[in-house]
């Protein structure tokens, strides 16, 4: 192996060396490693340390760039976009309108720059890092909250439009000034648009045939190949390397295999993270940093308030809470990796110099840090905002909108969130005729309750004290609470409890650690996602094994009395006598029905004498849908009675036993049926 090789394997080694440092340091402290590989890119960089040279670094940011955006590709599908409807994706719209347009203005009247440098400043300014939102979420399980929902598509737009965007950068860096560029410009985009729709017709397909032949590893090759040909092919045409790896995922999202090709590409996603965002702290210019920050220091708080604000408003204006709207105007306030990828291709079409591109990757960079940090005290202070606006009586939805004819709710049920439980729930009450109301403040699924027929929907913040006494809370006779969102969940059930103390409040959580404070904070009953998924594991488990149903259901009982304190590895204190718990295992109840050619059919019960062959008793029969209990010695069986049966198990196999047909005459009964 020559020098260059043993140097960039040395190189290699310090990188990702240090990303495991620091990802273990980072995640220790529950901060998002995304900011610690941008701190420890420009520790270690060519301004600070000087540990990799910058044309190392500069081709490890190249490669790096090029697999991320193709991850960044393979998670765009059309069906994020139906996540939360048209107004998200409208949300998306405003903001990258408003914010590129001020900030644009901004860069052209203040810092004199030409009208093109200016749009571009403006496009890379506005396009937000939801990977360092997303993340925190994520860590809190509410990824799929409506803020979250928010976030993702709201991002999702705004990739997109900076993808077309960089389509046009070279008519605006003016290479179209003579015939002869013009047709250059005209053949490169037919080429590069025809090399699209044979990628997007050939790739799905391809990844369909590869999954069900190849197997696994030859469909993460495949993701490899799409990748690196998508970013030589716009290479070879005079397009960004970042845009043909893009779209090289977006157009493999399309296939059938992409939940599969995801799962296998996703153990490579954080070293794709850690390599590129590393390498743009290592590109920070220091020097620059340190003898412009008064400036730097301005454009950052400019840009980051700016873009918050408007999320901020977008969002409200859009008919989201002010507690949504604060926690999505402060997920979008970061600039995201793609203005480094703007940077640079508007380096190389020569539309900013050196100097601006520095600039703007020191402005994403501290914006990317400080975003981490403002985004985890946002929910603390949407709930802070929110809560004062509620007091003087503005922000949010209006009073009006959510007055509803309340007057014949009394002993309902409440439920907050119209997700797939809040859905279900309500179905089941429709069914059984319990009058219930839904408090939803997704507009969406507001109008799906509306249009499934809820008697009433309030479409608000229900961690708002007044809602939920528009919700008739101190009539009502218990609370569901099945939102994504801690906060938001301890804040609806404290405040419910001091207003009803005496309500049966049930809330559904994601994380161990929430058990205990919510039942501190009121709730009856705190339901545990992943245990009760172990609970039906077993339960399951258990009956395989003919462990009777009631021993089953006092097992669960005691685990649920005990706050699942026996999944959470604490001591648990029996609530159940052990005597109870012999006596469930020692007799049980189980039910049989009669199949034609049974030796039991056409006998009466004292004929049969089932208790003394086999210790089991007929407590119950039911014939044509109607019980007969206790029912008496001379009462003669029939075919399709089902018989209730009280016993030890040994007994009740053996009345099985004595009570089923015998394989020839069922062998006879499914012919006749044939027939």
């Amino acid at each position: 192996m020559g020098h260059d090789g043993v140097e960039l394997l040395g190189s290699a080694a310090i990188l990702f060396g240090t990303a495991i440092a620091v990802a273990l340091l980072f995640r220790a402290a529950r901060l998002p490693t995304v900011v610690g590989f941008i701190f420890a890119g420009v520790v270690i960089g060519p301004h600070v340390l000087g540990a990799i040279e910058r044309d190392k670094i500069e081709r490890l940011a190249e490669v790096g760039l090029v697999l991320l955006m193709f991850m960044v590709g393979l998670e765009l599908s059309p069906k994020n976009f139906l996540r939360t409807g048209l107004r998200a994706a409208g949300v998306g719209l405003v903001h990258f309108a408003v914010t590129a347009g001020v900030i644009g203005l901004l860069a052209w009247d203040v810092h004199g720059l030409t009208a093109g440098a200016a749009v571009v400043i403006g496009v890379a300014a506005v396009n937000s890092s939801t990977a360092i939102a997303m993340k925190v979420l994520s860590d809190r399980g509410e990824t799929d909250s409506v803020a979250g929902g928010v976030l993702v598509t709201t991002s999702l737009v705004q990739d997109v439009l900076m993808v077309a965007f960089m389509l046009g950068m070279p008519l605006l860096a003016g290479r179209v000034a003579d015939t002869d560029s013009t047709m250059r410009l005209v053949k490169s985009t037919g080429l590069f648009v025809a090399c699209a729709v044979t990628a997007w017709l050939v790739l799905p397909r391809a990844a369909t045939i590869v999954s069900g032949r190849g197997g696994r590893e030859l469909l993460t090759l495949l993701a490899v190949v799409s990748a690196c040909a998508g970013a030589w092919a716009a290479g070879r045409m005079g397009w960004s390397l970042a845009l043909g790896a893009f779209l090289a995922g977006v157009f493999l999202a399309e296939s059938e295999s992409r939940d599969v090709l995801a799962a296998e590409i996703l153990p490579f996603r954080d070293v794709f993270n850690a390599l590129f965002f590393m390498s743009m702290g290592m590109l920070l210019n220091m020097p620059l940093v340190l003898a412009q920050w008064p400036m730097l220091t301005g454009m950052v708080a400019i840009t980051m308030l700016l873009k918050a604000g408007v999320g901020w408003a977008a969002v409200a204006a859009f008919g989201w809470p002010l507690r949504v709207a604060v926690v999505v105007g402060i997920g979008l306030s970061p600039l995201s990796e793609l203005a480094m990828v703007l940077a640079a291709e508007s380096r190389r079409l020569k539309l900013l110099d050196d100097g601006t591109v520095d600039l703007l990757i020191a402005v994403a960079v501290a914006s990317m840090l400080l975003g981490a940090l403002w985004f985890f005290v946002a929910p603390w202070l949407a709930g802070t905002l929110a809560t004062a606006a509620a007091r003087m009586g503005v922000g949010g939805a209006s009073r009006r909108s959510v007055d509803a004819d309340e007057s014949g709710l009394n002993g309902h049920v409440i439920i907050v969130g119209y997700g797939l439980n809040g859905h279900n729930l309500s179905q089941v009450l429709r069914a059984t005729r319990i009058p219930h109301c839904v408090i939803e403040m997704n507009p969406s699924l507001a109008a799906q309750a509306t249009s499934d027929g809820c008697p009433m929907v309030i479409r608000a913040d229900a961690s708002r004290s007044w809602i939920l006494g528009r919700a008739r809370v101190t009539a009502a006779r218990a609370l569901v609470v099945g939102v994504n969102d801690r906060e938001a969940t301890r804040r609806i059930v404290a405040q419910a409890a001091r207003m009803h103390p005496g309500l049966y409040i049930l809330a559904r959580t994601r994380f161990v650690s929430e058990i205990d404070a919510l039942y501190r904070q009121g709730a009856r009953m705190v339901i545990p996602e992943e245990f009760e998924t172990s609970i039906e594991i077993f339960a399951h488990v258990l009956k395989e094994y003919g462990v009777a149903d009631n021993v089953v259901e006092a097992q669960i009982e005691m685990i649920r009395a005990g706050r699942y304190r026996m999944l959470r590895g604490l001591p648990v204190v029996s609530t159940m006598p052990t005597d109870v718990i012999r006596l469930l295992e020692a007799t049980t109840t189980q039910t049989h029905m009669l199949e034609p050619g049974s030796p039991a059919a056409d006998r009466s019960i004292r004929d049969l004498d089932l208790r003394s062959a086999t210790g089991v008793t007929i407590i119950a029969i039911v014939r044509e849908g109607r019980a007969t209990t206790s029912p008496p010695p001379d009462m003669v069986l029939r075919v399709g009675d089902v018989l209730v049966l009280v016993g030890p198990h040994a007994g009740l196999d053996k009345s099985r036993a004595a009570l089923s047909a015998p394989p020839a005459a069922l062998a006879d009964e499914a012919q006749d049926v044939t027939a």
